[in-house]
This record gives C-alpha cells, structure tokens and sequence, in this order.
C-alpha cells in the first residue's frame, strides 16, 4: 500500500526494515529508583512486534532520576534490565536506540531531592506555559560543565555495552544541551555564551567526549531543536546551520523536534492543530544536511505520512503517540487495514499518566487504548471458555469498547442505545471547534464493533422488563451522565451546554451567559462564539478549565481571549431573569449584573444511575461502566469497558 514508508533503509550502517521510527517518549514504566521493569520490556516489544522499523527509548538519565518513573542509566548496576530490553526488542527483528537526556531548567520539582536546584547554562527560570513556575536555575561552573560531559559519556558506553545500536542524544524540546544552544536560556558570556560558535561549544563537545568513550564506528544521533517559538530563542533560520555543524562532527542522523516547556503546545501537537504543520521544519533541515532526518509530531495516517517521504520532506517518519494508541499502526498500514488503526485523538492525556487524578506522576495511559501501560494483562484477548450471552447498554466509548472486547472474545453481544446513532458523549465532545478527531475514534469504535459481530439495537429505551425478557448471563451498564441543572437556571432563558452542542437548541446572534467555566463551558463558548453571539463565561473557581489538559486548555484559552470573550473567574451566578444573571465575587462578596438574552448552563453532569437501581440484583453478572458510576474523562470509561470485556 505505502511503498515508500516500507522501503527497507539504513542509517549509518544499521539496517531497518522499513522507515517508521518509534520517537522517543517518557513512559513512567521504570522503578521507582529508575531500573528497567518487565512493564517497561512489554510496552517496547509491542511496538516493535507491532511492525516499526527502530524503537527509540525515551529520556533515559545519565544522571540520577529526572522524573518520576524514569529510566536511568549512571551506574552499571543498572545494565541488566537495559540488556533484557535490548534482546527482547532485537528478538522482533528491530533495531534499537536510546535517548540521553538531562532536564536541565525544566527539571521537574518533585524529582529534585530536598533543598536542591536545577542547574541550566544560565539562571532562566522555566514557567511552564508561562504559568507554572519551576525552582530557578543554578548556572553550571566550567568544571561542573565537563563533568556532567563525562558522566553522559560514560552512559553512552554502558548503552554501548548492552547493545542498543544507537545513542540519541536530546538537544531538543528544551532539555539541557539546547539550553545551552538557545539564546532565550543562554545568556553566559564565557566561551560557551553568546555566538553561535560558543553556544554550539556544549553539544559538540559532548558529542566528540561521547564518541571517545563508544568509538567513532558506533552512531551517535541528535534530536534537535530547530525553533523554540519564543522571542530570543533558536529559530528555523539559524538551526539548518547547527544541523550542519553536528553532520560535520560525525551525527549519524538528525530528528527534527521543536518547542520548549514555554511553547509546550508546539512540541506536543494540541487537538486543533492539523498533520503535517511541522512539516516545514523537516524540510529546512534536510535541506541543510545529508545525514538521515527523521520527522515526526502531529502525523497519524499512513498516506499522509507516504506523501511527506515521496515528497522528500523527510528520511524517516517518527511516531510517538499514534504507536501509544495502535501498537500494530505499521502492520495495519502495510496490509492495507487502514480502517482498523485505533487513531490518536491528540487529546495528550498520555503526557500526564495519572499526574491530573494523582498529582505527581503516574504510569502513562492511552485515551483511546487501554492496553497502553497494560500490556502483559491486556495485549492478548484470552477466547471465552463458554459462550454467553452479554447484553450492553449504552452506546457511548465505554459500552462500545466493552461490546468490542467481549464480543471479540466469542460472546453473543447486544448493544442498546437509546439514542438514533452511536457516540454517546463522543458525539457531543466532538462539536466544539478544534475537536473533530474525537469523532475519529467514535468512527473506529462503531466500524469495530460492526466487524466483531456485534448486533446493534438503536433508539430503544432499555428497561428493568426489558432486561427479564432477554435474560442475558451478563448486563454492562453504560448508562453515561447528564447535565446539571441546579434550581437557579429553571428559568425560560436557560438552556444546558448539552443542549446547544447537540443542535436541540439554536443559539445565535444573542447576548450569552455560559454559566461555567469548566471544559464544557469553555468549549461551548466559543462554539456560541463562531455563530454571532456575544459571550460572558461565569466561573466560581479561581482558574479557568482547570479541568482541561493543559496543553489544550492553552490553546483553548487563547481561541477566547481572540474572540474577545469576557471571562469572570471566582464568581457565582445566583440569581437569573429574563435580562439577565446576578454574581457574586467568592473573594469580596460583592455582586454584579451581567445582560443576557440566554444563559448557557455548564456546571457539571450526574451520574445516569436509574437503570443501574432498576435492575439490581435481575441479572448475576452486573457491571457499570464509565459516567454511570461517576463522570470523569474518557480515558476512564474506556478503560473500564475494556476491563469488563476480559472479565465476562
């Protein structure tokens, strides 16, 4: 199907099967001390059974624990689990790299130890998204400079040791050597500050202390940052030529990244942005240099990913996520089984594993993949030992996934949903502006479920005498959420967020209250927005979608502050009337009076549990699955579909 993308290829002497790189990416799967886990071995050799050319280990540490969870690789008694990585991944046919990385500035505050600072080329402190602000700097001392040079030597010959083919050493997304390369973070005035000759002195150094250590014959790549999107910093004009200087000194390729902890949203590909902006940046550098590029961030479909490498944008295509949410993206492609690909919706709910239920870190998880983070238990489907006949209610990503699972497994599985077409919740989060790619997975979910064998019964209403004449073995719940509608916005004037993204009601060319500033308020307020209404968004908490990621959220809030979108935060909406809402400031007591022809409720949802009373105790084998049991992300309901699905 993509011949080009599946054309066998080298770089430097190794030979991959094809040109899909797995990027690198921090997973939270080592030891709490950093050692490699069998659930670290179990997430990479699905990826590389999955079909990709290379795997590239993400943000191993040369130097202690960088981050919660991650993998480190100071000391040789932390090479065993690195050699039981290595020859599992070789036994799949594939090559293997991994990425050397130090935080530098962005070195995250729970991983430092009691009364110790971070240390960065200069004293620039990291706010990330320029809102949360990290521990400031220590700029490194000349000696400390060579030492830490040495130390990511000696890790790059332990790395050597136990076989992985490449060392990729990370001058990109802000960590420490491009701190060193970026005029934004490096303001020193000794040989290594200030010209581009100085500023490069860090990384060429490392490299040429590096090859003495592994040996001029052992490849030694760089992802590198070729724009940083923030005043003063590196720009595509001046990378091509730093690209040029690490091809000079021996860089076996180079894969292009761009973006720091200020401009996160430009490293992480937010939902709204389209596949293949990046692509510009790849092609500047491959321009500049004849060593491989890879190019990756932001790509999802094969084709899309054909046309960069028949166009020459690029050497390598680099995935990071799309692998997260289908470990088989290669295989699928290659045969043709484009439709089966479980898509990344770029919700980058996987850069934060648990950290946004569990401040502080967490293994990493998929939205839309619930193996992700749980291969051993949840890779291989285990056949039904008897068939059973499973009756699903609830159409939305948790009956769905759980109707999948089971059905894959050898049940007769019946899908209700009440509604005239399947998406549950999906179908309303896919409205607002920017996301569109929910309604990717809904579509996977549905063609999966029709491949599986499920049968489909929509527009019904499932009810307790329902359930008894159908007499199912197993019942799963997936009931989901409605809106909340505290007694305050009974008025003729209110209508639910719900409501307006549904098309229920027409809202357009009016003076709007949205009454809550959570995700879905702010998600409907600019839908509201692009159809002539004049908006006011009322939040009672201090912080504005504190329950959106924060990359999207970023994006999110800029999209308002374009529109001119009024915002008051840390106010409650007590009273409405036919022109309008009263507030009261939660700080000062004191309140206010906003005009407004409609009020646009957003202030949560409650649990559906009716269905959940109704048939308690009717059918043995009960499960209640996603919002039913109580409103929280996606992620969840999938997960817990998926995990009913191996339970029956």
């Amino acid at each position: 199907m993509f011949p080009k993308l599946f054309e066998p290829a080298k770089i430097d002497k190794v030979r991959l099967r094809n040109r899909i790189v797995m990027l690198p990416m921090g997973t939270a799967y080592a030891s709490a001390i950093g050692e490699v886990t069998q659930k670290t071995i179990d997430h990479y050799v699905a990826r590389a059974r999955g079909g990709v050319g290379m795997v590239t280990v993400g943000g191993t540490s040369p130097f202690g624990r960088r981050n919660l969870n991650s993998p480190v690789l100071d000391a040789d008694w932390y090479m065993a689990g690195h050699y039981e990585l290595v020859e599992a991944v070789h036994a799949e046919g594939v090559a293997i790299s991994t990425q050397l990385s130090h935080s530098g500035r962005q070195w995250y505050p729970w991983a430092l130890a009691p009364e110790q600072a971070p240390v960065s080329a200069s004293d620039v402190t990291c706010y990330y998204l320029g809102e949360r602000e990290f521990p400031k700097p220590r700029p490194l001392s000349k000696d400390e400079i060579y030492r830490i040079m040495d130390q990511w030597a000696d890790a790059a010959g332990r790395a050597k040791k136990v076989g992985y083919d490449f060392i990729e050493l990370h001058a990109a997304h802000g960590y420490l050597i491009e701190q060193f390369m970026s005029p934004f973070s490096n303001k020193r005035t000794d040989e290594f500050g200030g010209s581009l000759q100085n500023r490069m002195r860090f990384p060429l150094e490392l490299f040429q202390r590096v090859r003495r250590t592994v040996g001029d014959s052992y490849p030694v790549g760089f992802r590198l940052g070729v724009e940083e999107f923030i005043d003063g910093g590196i720009t595509i004009q001046e990378s091509p030529t730093m690209a040029k200087m690490l091809e000079a000194a021996g860089a076996a390729y180079i894969s292009v990244g761009c973006g720091i902890y200020e401009t996160h949203t430009r490293t992480t590909d937010p939902m709204a942005d389209p596949e293949g902006w990046k692509a510009y940046l790849w092609e500047a550098i491959k321009k500049a240099v004849k060593i491989p590029v890879i190019g990756g961030g932001g790509l999802k479909h094969p084709a899309f990913c054909e046309d960069v490498l028949v166009q020459g944008k690029c050497d390598f295509i680099g995935l990071a996520r799309p692998l997260l949410a289908d470990p088989e993206w290669p295989t699928k492609a290659r045969e043709g089984r484009t439709d089966d690909i479980r898509p990344c919706i770029s919700c980058l709910e996987c850069l934060h594993g648990s950290s946004r239920r569990r401040l502080g870190g967490g293994a990493r998880r998929c939205t839309v993949n619930a193996a992700t983070g749980r291969e051993a238990e949840f890779l291989v489907l285990k056949p039904a030992a008897v068939k059973r006949k499973v009756m699903v209610v609830g159409g939305g990503p948790g009956g769905m996934e759980a109707a999948r699972v089971v059905a894959l497994r050898g049940h007769d599985v019946t899908l209700y949903e009440r509604a005239k077409e399947l998406g549950g919740a999906m179908l309303l989060a896919s409205i607002p502006p920017g996301k569109e790619k929910i309604g990717w997975f809904r579509d996977y979910l549905v063609r999966q479920i029709e491949k599986a064998g499920v049968k489909v019964r929509l527009g019904t209403e499932v009810t307790r005498e329902l359930v008894q004449k159908e007499k199912p073995d197993a019942l799963v719940l997936a009931t989901g959420a409605e809106p909340l509608m505290p007694r305050v916005f009974r008025g003729k004037n209110c209508v639910s967020a719900w409501d307006v993204l549904s098309g229920a009601v027409e809202v357009s060319n009016k003076r709007v209250v949205v009454a809550g500033g959570g995700m879905v308020g702010v998600e409907t307020a600019e839908y509201l927005v692009r159809r002539g209404n004049t908006i006011t968004v009322v939040e009672m908490l201090p912080k504005l979608a504190a329950d959106m990621e924060p990359n999207n959220r970023f994006v999110a809030l800029q999209r308002l502050r374009t529109a001119d979108v009024r915002i008051l935060t840390g106010a409650e909406a007590v009273d409405v009337s036919s022109n309008g809402v009263t507030f009261v400031r939660k700080d000062t007591g004191e309140r206010g009076f906003i005009l407004a022809e409609v009020v646009v409720v957003a202030v949560g949802a409650a649990a559906r549990r009716g269905l959940v009373h109704a048939t308690e105790g009717l059918v043995g084998e009960t499960y209640t699955v996603g919002d039913c049991n109580e409103p929280r992300v996606m992620m969840e309901a999938v997960y817990e579909g998926s995990r009913v699905g191996r339970r029956i």
